[in-house]
């Protein structure tokens, strides 16, 4: 998790830099993540509107339609959003793989002490 690669980060080299280049990315696609899932629950109160009034008013079909419209659009959004997931996957994996002993171990355990 994030917090556990935040307490890994000691000193100042390459390997530090390294876990907190991965912190950032991971974190800025964690974000973005948060804010489309946000809007995924912001779709279900508008719908509930929606259909409150087709109940309320049946006969006029512009609310059936327009709920219609409003479904359509979440469906699109969230085959968008599924591909984007899928790319995101990826990308922290790669992320992850390529850089996994760096963030483990951030320090070569073959440094000298000068103490």
């Amino acid at each position: 998790s994030k917090q556990w690669y935040q307490r890994r980060v000691r000193g100042n080299n390459f390997g530090v830099s390294i876990q907190e280049d991965t912190i950032s990315e991971v974190g800025g696609y964690f974000e973005y993540l948060r804010s489309a899932f946000d809007e995924c629950y912001r779709y279900h109160g508008t719908r509930g509107k929606i259909a409150s009034k087709v109940m309320k008013y049946p006969s006029l079909d512009d609310y059936a339609q327009y709920l219609c419209e409003v479904d359509c659009k979440q469906f699109q959004l969230i085959r968008i959003l599924t591909n984007e997931l899928k790319m995101i996957y990826s990308c922290v994996y790669d992320i992850l793989n390529k850089n996994s002993e760096k963030i483990k171990q951030p320090r070569s355990q073959t440094s000298i002490n000068l103490y």
